[in-house]
C-alpha cells in the first residue's frame, strides 16, 4: 500500500494510491463506511497501536469489490481522482524526528576524499536532525536561500518510517519497528566547503546548519508499506537533475545496514510512530563533481526508488 497525504482545500487528508488513481479516506467514508475506521492522519495510520493499517487494508478490500455505482459516487464526491489531478502534501507533516544518517556509502565519502579506502570505518555511524520546518512535499519548490545562494546541492536518500515506538532496540528487533519507507532529498548549501579558513569541526557544524533552510527537506511522494519492499537491499536509488542522472546506487551498497542503524540511533533517540530515519546519500553529489554541479532557479531535481516512486521538486530563486 502506498499511503499519501492529499491537499483537500485548506486541510490535509490521508489517502492512498489505487492503481492510477488516488483515494481520499476522509471523503470516501461517505460512500464506503469502512473508511470511517481509518485514523485521520498518516502518523496515526502508521501507529501499530491504532490499528490504522489494518483498517486501511480492510477499506481497500471493500473498494476493490465496490460496484460501478459506488465508484461513480466516489468520483462525484472527489474521493477518487486520477493521480494527475490530486495535489499531494508531504506524507508526514509533523513527525517528532527526522534523523539523517551521514557518510553512508563509500562512494559519498569519496565525493570529498577521493583517496578514502573502501573499508568499514572503525567508528559508529553518525547523523543529525533535519529541521521539521524544512519539510515540503512532492512538486513543491525548493527555494534557494538569499544568504547562501550559490552552492545548493542535492542528496537523494531512501528512508525508514517507524510504526512503533523505537528506543534501545537490538538489531534482531529493529525491523519489527518499521512500518514502511519513503524518500527524502537532504538539500544542502555547501558554502562551508569553500571556507579554507575553518578547521574541520567548524566546517562540520556549518554543514549541519546549512542543511536546514526552509524547503531543504522534500519528502514523499508516499509512504510505501514494508510488505511491498520485502528486501530493501534490492532497491536502486537514482537522483536526476533536469533529467540527467547524478546519483545511481543499490541499497546493498550501504556501509551500515538498516537494522544496525536503528540499533545505533535508537540507543540515543526515541523514535515515535511516523518518525523518519534516512539511510544517507550515495556518491555523485554536485559538490563532489569536476566541475561542481549546483542547483539553480529553473532546475528540477528528482529522486526515484522503483518500489516507492519519484519525488520531484522544482528549484526557485530567493
Amino acid at each position: 500500500m502506498k499511503l499519501i497525504t492529499i491537499a483537500d482545500g485548506t486541510q490535509a487528508a490521508p489517502g492512498c494510491l489505487f492503481g492510477e488513481q488516488v483515494v481520499n479516506f476522509v471523503t470516501a467514508a461517505q460512500t464506503i463506511p469502512s473508511a470511517a475506521a481509518i485514523p485521520n492522519s498518516l502518523a496515526q495510520i502508521l501507529d501499530e497501536r491504532a490499528g490504522g493499517l489494518t483498517a486501511a487494508r480492510r477499506f481497500l478490500g471493500d473498494l476493490q469489490n465496490a460496484n460501478a455505482s459506488s465508484l461513480d459516487r466516489l468520483r462525484q464526491t472527489g474521493a477518487l481522482l486520477p493521480k494527475e489531478q490530486a495535489r499531494l502534501r508531504a506524507p508526514l507533516l509533523h513527525p517528532y524526528n527526522i534523523f539523517a544518517h551521514g557518510r553512508a556509502y563509500h562512494s559519498h565519502v569519496r565525493d570529498f576524499d577521493p583517496n578514502a579506502p573502501r573499508e568499514r570505518p572503525n567508528h559508529p555511524p553518525t547523523g543529525f536532525q533535519k529541521a521539521l520546518t524544512s519539510i515540503i512535499g512532492p512538486g513543491e519548490a525548493i527555494r534557494i536561500p538569499s544568504s547562501a545562494p550559490n552552492y545548493v546541492d542535492f542528496e537523494g536518500e531512501f528512508c525508514v518510517v517507524f510504526g512503533r515506538e523505537c528506543h534501545k532496540v537490538s538489531r534482531a528487533e529493529a525491523m519489527d519497528h518499521v512500518a514502511g519507507y519513503t524518500i527524502i532529498n537532504d538539500v544542502s548549501a555547501r558554502d562551508w566547503a569553500l571556507r579554507k579558513d575553518l578547521n574541520p569541526i567548524l566546517q562540520s557544524a556549518l554543514n549541519l546548519m546549512y542543511k536546514n533552510f526552509d524547503t531543504f527537506c522534500p519528502l514523499g511522494p508516499n509512504i510505501t508499506t514494508k510488505d511491498e519492499i520485502p528486501d530493501y537491499r534490492t532497491q536502486r536509488l537514482v537522483t536526476r537533475v533536469n533529467g540527467t542522472v547524478m546519483q545511481d546506487t543499490s541499497l546493498s551498497e550501504l556501509i551500515w545496514d538498516i537494522p544496525e542503524l536503528i540499533e545505533t540511533y535508537s540507543a540515543i533517540l526515541r523514535f515515535m510512530p511516523g518518525d523518519i530515519m534516512t539511510t544517507g546519500t550515495p556518491g555523485g553529489v554536485g559538490a563532489g563533481r569536476t566541475p561542481p554541479v549546483f542547483m539553480k532557479a529553473g532546475d528540477v531535481v528528482s529522486v526515484t526508488v522503483e518500489a516507492i516512486g519519484e519525488l520531484s521538486n522544482p528549484i526557485v530563486g530567493p
